[in-house]
């Protein structure tokens, strides 16, 4: 029988890109005691059996990545260098390919959309929500599992994925994310409506996603 991840790190901003929707719906069937950790200006690890790291308005682009951010990158990249299993959403994706040698690019603009990713993982397939200004390149030693034409968004090193996607978002927690970010409205109220329709569909997809992902983890 497949382990449970007991112990999870979440590492996240306390009042943006914070909600976890159903990642964490999948945390609590796997009875995981789930450790919030605040980005600060000093940030440590405990150790657990899986890091989560969720998304953020900050950068770790070339050009744009700041000191606090660097140290997020260099604070992964041991994470990973020790083999503990690792999973980076937007920006956790955009750190990890930095602390594994890959590029990270800023765009001329935001790119959001909810559309079907060019995969050949079943549990990739269907449309995902993609929201961001920065654009990933994975590190050549990685195994890239999604594509888009501007960017890779899903990858894996071992214990370690990135996901560009956002497979914590729902209606509820995008319409939040909108008004927090002070975004107009017609830039992501099309992806609350898309997301309201297909509500019913997107747990079981997220946990069909994780559990992959766990089972992959925890055979490396």
């Amino acid at each position: 029988m497949l382990r449970s991840p007991g112990n999870v790190i979440v590492l996240s901003h306390d009042d943006v890109a914070h909600e976890l929707g159903p990642v964490g719906a999948w945390l609590d069937t796997q009875k995981a005691t789930v450790q919030r950790v605040s980005r600060g200006s000093a940030i440590t690890l405990p150790d657990a059996d899986l890091l989560i790291v969720m998304g953020s308005p900050l950068s770790v682009a070339n050009g744009y990545c700041a000191p606090p951010q660097q140290q997020e990158i260099e604070l992964v990249s041991s994470w990973v260098a020790a083999n503990r299993p690792y999973l980076g959403i937007c920006f956790g994706a955009q750190v990890l390919a930095k602390a594994l040698g890959g590029q990270v690019e800023r765009m001329n603009g935001t790119h959001r959309s909810y559309e079907p990713l060019k995969t050949d993982v079943s549990e990739l397939a269907g449309r995902w929500a993609l929201w961001h200004e920065d654009a990933i390149t994975a590190p050549a030693t990685s195994q890239v599992h999604a594509r888009e034409p501007h960017a890779d968004v899903a990858f894996s090193r071992g214990r370690a994925w990135g996901l560009q996607i956002h497979i914590e978002f729902t209606a509820e927690i995008v319409e939040r994310l909108g008004q927090r970010m002070n975004v107009t409205d017609d830039d992501w109220r099309w992806l609350v409506e898309s997301l309201g329709q297909e509500s019913e569909s997107i747990e079981p997809r997220v946990f069909s996603l994780l559990d992959m992902i766990w089972s992959r983890m925890v055979a490396v």
